[in-house]
């Protein structure tokens, strides 16, 4: 039995140096911040909160209510001065920084682009997007551009929301339940992580926007966004969860005459109840560009990964998604894609989901995945279906030992502090 006991142990040594020789990063050892949000302001059908960590690591928490359009005025009533920063912050960057997508764009964009720059591509994308849009989003930025006028115009609104369509980001995900979670308490995990660079103004205006839509109108549920933003690249229901990956081997055609699919992957989180909801969404949209969409559902306890793409929506689960060993190994009940062209050939989230299969949790999550394999660079999001809870960590100053800021300097999310958020308390939440 001692000796049984021994090789075990060694077994599980071997398993955590092979996954540390693979992995360039090291553990997350920050405590995680679970407290209730503090109480900031009030407008007229929105709320204000801070979720204040440490100094220099705060998430502002925000509510609103009501019909799109005054959920949109709320938004730009709460962050007016934030917003129309974040804007001329943009505008600034965008010219500049987003030159090396553009050769990833159909070719009637790229040559707008070449000829009158980016903001007129971002113009040109929204007509083309227009018809395919539903009307709630016109609705809830013309209440966005009312409450930042006369600084903002609409028109700068909706040129704003349509940067997703423009740009790649590189990010990772996974959905985990039965034997990958056998030995915890969970019933669903779903990481979404999200990287795109900390060299932009986003790192800037991070926001956890609680939408409250009027009954009839959807469900309540948490966007991990920016001020001035309508769509969604990070999103739970307590229902639903959402995660999004560039797919940049897609090889068919593409178009922005569609829905944006920041716009579908924010309905997905506000009105579907299902994994069949949500696939029959994909399947019957006019799509744009090419995405890996996760998505987690609480009443199947499951997770589907899909291909997005202008031509097709492929869907796969833990027994069909293609799996290249050793680097992606197959697993019941697990699905992964690590933030590396696919296939990738990069051992290390592989090696972590070896390591930690059967155990994985929000904390191992964080402290043992993220940390080591160094993804989610702008910001990071853990849904814990079974307990309800928005586990969520965004880029900003470096936090020391000693819990205090390093002034001057800039670290990754998934290297901060995290905070542990009670969806359902936030979803309980009244004017």
């Amino acid at each position: 039995v001692y000796e049984m006991v021994a090789r075990l142990i060694l077994l599980c040594c071997s398993f955590a140096a092979l996954a540390a020789a693979q992995c360039t990063g090291t553990p997350n050892n920050h405590s995680i911040w679970n407290q209730t949000p503090r109480f900031v302001s009030r407008v007229q059908n929105g709320l204000l909160y801070e979720a204040d960590a440490q100094p220099g690591n705060v998430i502002p928490v925000a509510h609103v209510f009501g019909s799109p359009y005054q959920m949109g005025y709320a938004h730009g009533q709460l962050f007016k001065s934030k917003i129309v920063q974040f804007y001329q912050d943009f505008e600034a960057y965008a010219d500049a920084q987003f030159a090396p997508y553009v050769k990833n764009l159909p070719k009637d964009i790229q040559v707008i682009i070449e000829k009158f720059g980016v903001l007129a591509g971002l113009e040109f994308t929204a007509e083309l997007t227009h018809k395919y849009t539903p009307e709630h989003f016109f609705e809830e930025m013309q209440g966005l551009a009312d409450a930042l006028a006369p600084e903002v115009t609409y028109q700068q609104v909706l040129r704003f929301n349509m940067f997703p369509e423009m740009i790649k980001a590189s990010c990772s995900m996974f959905g985990a339940w039965g034997q990958a979670i056998a030995n915890t308490t969970e019933t669903l995990l779903q990481l979404r992580a999200l990287d795109f660079g900390m060299d932009g103004p986003f790192v800037k205006y991070p926001l956890l926007m609680v939408y409250h839509p009027d009954a009839g109108n959807g469900h309540t549920f948490a966007s991990l966004t920016w001020t001035g933003f309508v769509g969604s690249v990070t999103a739970y229901s307590g229902i639903m969860g959402v995660s999004e990956k560039v797919w940049l081997h897609y090889n068919l055609t593409a178009s922005r005459a569609g829905i944006p699919f920041h716009f579908l992957l924010r309905d997905i989180g506000q009105y579907d109840n299902t994994l069949d909801q949500a696939i029959n969404r994909m399947d019957t949209a006019v799509r744009t560009c090419s995405v890996f969409i996760g998505i987690g559902a609480n009443n199947s306890d499951q997770f589907r990964l899909c291909e997005y793409g202008h031509e097709e929506v492929l869907v796969y689960n833990d027994q069909d998604f293609p799996a290249y060993p050793p680097a992606h190994p197959k697993f019941n009940g697990l699905v992964f894609v690590d933030k590396h062209t696919q296939p990738s050939d990069d051992p290390c989230m592989g090696s972590l989901m070896t390591r930690y299969y059967g155990n994985l949790t929000p904390e191992v999550t964080i402290r043992d995945i993220l940390g080591p394999f160094q993804s989610g660079d702008l910001h990071a999001a853990v849904y814990d279906f079974g307990r309800n809870v928005l586990y969520a960590s965004i880029a900003g100053v470096t936090i020391g030992p000693d819990n205090q800021p390093i002034n001057g300097t800039l670290s990754p999310a998934y290297d901060r502090p995290w905070f542990r958020f009670d969806a359902a308390a936030l979803f309980a939440t009244h004017q």
